[in-house]
């Protein structure tokens, strides 16, 4: 598909607002077009995209889809050193919190775009299906109830670029992509001057979290000298020690010692970021087996330790143990998350211009659940022993998939331009696991009991302290499979309208059969704008997490830690509240953009969208039970189909590149996302408005990133400035003491967070092969609103009573400003 010369200037505007190095806009320009003139080289062409299309040449701005790409440039501009973090930093439509005292949803946080869930976005390394984590996130926090992709899983080190697609694209990649799909594209070949090596480190400004890491990136050509060789390997590597900060109210550890003066009244806690330890290596390789053929694949391995925090337990607990520990104890968790990740393909094309690709790919999770400086009361009081560091418990996801895609461009007469049909089929087959922990971590004896001044004769909380082993009731295997074909047809139907059409069907072992479809178009009606529209169904299967999680956890109920048992739809206890087997989601996606180009050095996009889903799966809420010798919990959760919602909102992204002569060159950006979340309809009596309000208003309804770089004589000063809309917290329970009585509750429960204004800045400098940056995220040392006391015991997640200041819906966190360094070794 060849692109016309009055699209050119138009699409490759847009480079400098997606990221794309100018350099590399030249590169392009020369291999498309050796005839145009080199002073327009910059300006007249663009990246070649491969996310959204099965066109050979689609570009950036011809995308029949709003699409961002971004380059390891734009995710090494703040402090960051996961990809998560830098990405939410430079999306405005996507949200990474960082919630504490959240158990595993500490280790693996949860990213949402567009404010949905973050289990309805499609994840991809190199164009194949990335695997989901095994973890579900049960606390009320962002993403509840999801088992997403864990994004940390990749090294930043490996990446080439990243293509974000904004809109649904389930007809196209199959189950997940509702809200859209990110693509992880590594980088390929074996050359010189592709290598690297970054030496970083950093520190909070009140003295914690202290951060040091080495990552870096190696290639070399295989089978012959460089230039030459038909293959190449490129080994990637990260590794990253990050300390745990704490801003609780009380940090104070001497007020826990028995009969110590506490004057606040404050209970000690550690609330903040968990300790982490991250070692990642990804090696990536392609080889031509003969013209026209290439092997290709990659393998990746992952190691994440991570130490994170429960609620204090006061020396004179019915949950201590004073023999063991006389002043009370902070439990914690150390989670182990380990991925494995590889894929072995074949691709080439024939001598009749067919495009095959035949490839395998196996992912998995298994995030391991030890808990330390911990006690089983029970245990202790019922034989007079108890260790103090438990094997709690395993989780494991595992997917294989089989793909065959095909492709290739057919000249139909009464089309002006080649038709791109593709089509293919998919094979996946998933296995979730539970393996149980050790009998001391889930000793439950009911008959060890004392007496409660308020609730009389109560068993001792049985299993590890803070989390609870996972019994051999709730282990097991579960596994499924799905088959699916789709077929895509992409044209340019006249010089100024280009169109596609996609449709898939896809059949679940056990969810059933399910069809989607897209339709796609893009008018270029000036020189200077276009308009682009998508309409498209789509679906998002269950989880294997979702249909078969069991566990029991310590939460809190009625403002007091309890156990909490979480139950699969098919247990006997879920069914007798109401469960039901789950059935997939099902959406429909509108999106209607602009792209504008007035002049050279400024262009602007503007797209409008609508989602709505219909059966959207949710975690209910805690149902009061009576414990039971074999359910010792005093509260009950599931997964239901319970909801149907909208979310409307839009994405807006200009660019301006001046040209300062002597003085460098200054390239800025504004982008902003308005998002808008509403539910329509719940069919579940078990949800009640505290967990709908993290549907609706726990993300920001707006986001606003705008962003410099001043480039002169080898300097790259940076500075990028987010604000943060506010977020909301909603409450199911009246207000604590003195407020109970209020008339005005439930309002008095709720709590909004207000917006805040963030600043980071960096300064780099480049001299031969070293680059040189400093520089400090949140400069002027934001925090967000504290939790207010009339909202606390509300039956939210977080309680200033308790000394957590702070909420964990803050959209940024809540550590203050970081400093930090980086060195980097080209060669």
């Amino acid at each position: 598909m060849k692109i016309s010369r009055p699209l050119r200037p138009l699409a490759a505007a847009l480079l400098p607002l997606l990221g794309v190095p100018l350099a590399l806009a030249a590169t392009s320009a020369q291999a498309q077009d050796s005839t145009a003139p080199a002073s327009k080289d910059t300006k007249q062409l663009q990246q070649v995209v491969v996310t959204g299309t099965r066109a050979e040449n689609r570009t950036v701005s011809e995308s029949l889809s709003p699409i961002d790409v971004l380059t390891p440039a734009d995710l090494n501009a703040s402090g960051a050193t996961d990809l998560a973090s830098a990405l939410s930093t430079l999306l405005p439509s996507m949200d990474f919190p960082r919630p504490a005292i959240n158990d595993g949803n500490d280790a693996i946080r949860p990213a949402t775009l567009r404010g949905l869930s973050p289990d309805q976005v499609l994840v991809l390394v190199d164009g194949k299906r990335y695997h989901t984590t095994s973890l579900v996130n049960y606390n009320s926090s962002v993403g509840r109830g999801s088992a997403p992709v864990d994004l940390n899983s990749i090294p930043m080190s490996a990446i080439d670029h990243i293509e974000v697609l904004r809109d649904g694209a389930a007809a196209q990649y199959g189950s997940d992509a509702i809200a859209g799909v990110i693509n992880v594209v590594l980088k390929h070949g074996g050359g010189k001057g592709s290598n690297s090596i970054t030496a970083s480190g950093g520190i909070m400004d009140k003295g914690d979290g202290a951060q040091n890491g080495l990552q870096g990136s190696v290639g070399i050509p295989l089978g012959g000298p460089e230039g030459k060789a038909p293959g190449w390997a490129r080994l990637s590597w990260n590794y990253q020690n990050v300390m745990n900060t704490n801003r609780a109210e009380n940090k104070d550890k001497s007020t826990t010692i028995a009969g110590a003066p506490n004057p606040s009244g404050i209970p000690y806690e550690r609330y903040g970021d968990p300790a982490v330890k991250t070692y990642q290596a990804l090696l990536n390789f392609g080889y031509d087996l003969a013209p026209n053929v290439e092997l290709y694949g990659y393998l990746n391995g992952s190691r994440r330790d991570v130490t994170s925090n429960g609620y204090y337990r006061a020396y004179d607990s019915a949950r201590n143990v004073p023999e063991i520990y006389p002043n009370g104890f902070l439990p914690q968790i150390v989670n182990h998350s380990n991925d494995f990740a590889g894929v072995l393909g074949v691709r080439g094309k024939t001598d009749g211009g067919w495009h095959w690709d035949a490839s395998a790919d196996y992912g998995e999770n298994n995030l391991v659940f030890d808990i330390q400086n911990s006690v089983n009361t029970n245990l202790y009081y019922s034989t007079g022993y108890s260790p103090t560091y438990f094997q709690a418990g395993t989780f494991r996801n595992k997917q294989g998939v089989a793909n065959v895609d095909l492709s290739k461009d057919f000249n139909f007469g009464f089309l002006p331009n080649p038709v791109t049909v593709a089509f293919g089929g998919e094979y996946r087959k998933e296995k979730y696991v539970i393996d149980a922990g050790e009998p001391d971590s889930y000793y439950f004896n009911p008959n060890t009991t004392y007496i409660d001044p308020e609730n009389g004769i109560t068993p001792y909380a049985g299993g590890s302290q803070v989390y609870p082993g996972l019994s051999p009731a709730v282990a097991g295997s579960f596994s499924r499979h799905s088959e699916a074909a789709y077929a895509d047809l992409e044209t340019d139907l006249t010089d100024k309208l280009s169109a596609g059409v996609a449709g898939r069907y896809e059949h679940y072992s056990d969810a059933g059969a399910t069809r989607s479809g897209k339709i796609s178009a893009r008018y270029q009606f000036t020189d200077t704008f276009a308009l682009r529209g998508t309409i498209s169904n789509g679906f998002r299967a269950p989880s294997l997490a979702q249909q078969n999680y069991e566990s029991v956890v310590t939460l809190i109920q009625d403002g007091q830690l309890a156990q909490i048992g979480t139950f699969r739809p098919s247990n006997p206890a879920a069914i007798a509240l109401g469960a039901k087997p789950l059935r997939p989601e099902k959406s429909t996606n509108y999106g209607l953009g602009a792209v504008w180009q007035p002049i050279d050095n400024f262009s602007a996009t503007l797209d409008l969208y609508q989602i709505r889903i219909w059966n959207q799966i949710l975690y209910s809420d805690q149902i009061k039970v009576t414990p039971t010798d074999e359910n010792p919990v005093s509260g009950a959760q599931f997964f239901v189909n319970g909801a149907t919602t909208r979310t409307r909102g839009a994405d807006l992204i200009t660019n301006y590149r001046m040209d300062l002569n002597g003085l460098g060159s200054l390239n800025l950006t504004a982008s902003a996302n308005y998002n808008k979340t509403k539910v329509l309809d719940i069919t579940t009596p078990d949800f009640g408005r505290g967990s709908a309000g993290l549907l609706t208003d726990a993300t920001p309804h707006t986001k606003y990133v705008f962003a410099g770089d001043w480039l002169i004589h080898g300097f790259d000063l940076h500075a990028n400035l987010t604000r943060y809309g506010s977020v909301r917290r909603y409450g199911d329970l009246p207000p604590a003491p003195p407020y109970a009585s209020d008339t005005t509750w439930p309002t008095l429960a709720d709590q909004k967070f207000s917006a805040r204004w963030l600043l980071d800045l960096s300064a780099s400098y480049t001299v031969s092969d070293w680059t040189f940056t400093v520089g400090a995220d949140n400069v002027t040392n934001q925090y967000p609103t504290k939790v207010s006391a009339r909202a606390s015991g509300s039956g939210g997640f977080e309680d200033r009573a308790d000394g957590l200041q702070y909420s964990a819906l803050s959209p940024f966190g809540f550590n203050g400003r970081y400093w930090y360094g980086k060195v980097t070794f080209r060669f």
